[in-house]
């Protein structure tokens, strides 16, 4: 089966799907931790077209594409995710710095203000993902329509 993708955007960086005109599910073959994953319709292909591929490579005598990935999250999941986890990690080690105590009063407001500057660096990570994933949606939609307009 073939999937028009003409209507996509890669919303910021270059992913697997950002040079393709289509899919082809007789020519291109994608694999998730090294199983293939059978795409039967436009929405299993969802989970890999907003991220790069870990590898991928083009035979040109069978004129078949195979990438393999190792995520089934869009790219700015891959990238962001783990920030805010670090971003809640520095907030809690620092609150219980603050909570022991037993350090000068000018120690205790720098670590207040990293607080601050880390709660800050997390909401903005926060609302660029929240964009992002409501972008996405509006672009399956997209996807949808287009490829059930040419059917």
């Amino acid at each position: 089966m073939i999937f028009t993708l003409k209507s996509y955007s890669d919303l910021g960086r270059c992913s697997y799907a950002t040079l393709k005109e289509s899919f082809d599910s007789e020519k291109d073959e994608i694999y998730l931790k090294d199983v293939k994953v059978e795409i039967n319709k436009l929405e299993d292909l969802f989970p890999f077209l907003w991220q790069a591929t870990a590898i991928g490579f083009y035979d040109n005598k069978e004129h078949k594409s195979v990438c393999k990935f190792y995520s089934d999250k869009p790219w700015w999941h891959n990238d962001y995710d783990k920030s805010i986890e670090e971003c809640d990690k520095e907030i809690q080690k620092l609150n219980k710095k603050i909570v022991k105590g037993g350090v000068k009063d000018k120690t205790i407001e720098r670590w207040k203000q990293t607080i601050d500057f880390t709660e800050k660096h997390k909401s903005s990570l926060i609302n660029l993902i929240e964009r992002l994933d409501n972008e996405l949606e509006e672009q399956k939609l997209k996807l949808i329509k287009e490829n059930t307009n040419e059917h």
